[in-house]
């Protein structure tokens, strides 16, 4: 079987994919070592993470595509819907759920773990 590279147009299909895996890898450690409210707070955070994070993306992929003037406003107006939304959720989660914040704030890092991995992978497969 070849080996597989990540080179840079592949990365965010690499980061997404990382990340699913991941958030499904310690949800399952979570259930079985854990308890079921941990292993909901980690998919939740996780879930939260990368659809802030393809949210982000579409955001960015519209924004390159308008006027200056017009790229401007309209980044700033989506930044700030994109936290609230994500605030209002986390506040949803922790005051009216019985999910557990550590598991929650190790699901929302999950995409930070996977940056750290590739960038490491990167690093180490290229020589630089």
């Amino acid at each position: 079987m070849g080996r597989t590279t990540i080179n840079e147009d592949r990365l965010f299909v690499a980061v997404t994919t990382g990340s699913w895996i991941l958030v499904v890898i310690l949800s399952l450690a979570g259930y079985v070592f854990g308890s079921g409210s941990f292993a909901a707070g980690i998919l939740a955070g996780g879930i939260l993470a990368i659809g802030n994070f393809y949210w982000l993306k579409n955001t960015l992929r519209r924004v390159l595509n308008l006027q200056p003037r017009q790229a401007s406003n309209f980044a700033q107006f989506r930044y700030l819907l994109r936290l609230a939304l994500v605030a209002l959720t986390l506040y949803l989660l922790i005051v009216h759920t019985q999910i557990d914040i550590i598991g929650l704030i190790i699901g929302l890092s999950v995409l930070v773990v996977v940056i750290m991995g590739l960038s490491l992978y990167m690093l180490l497969d290229k020589g630089e």
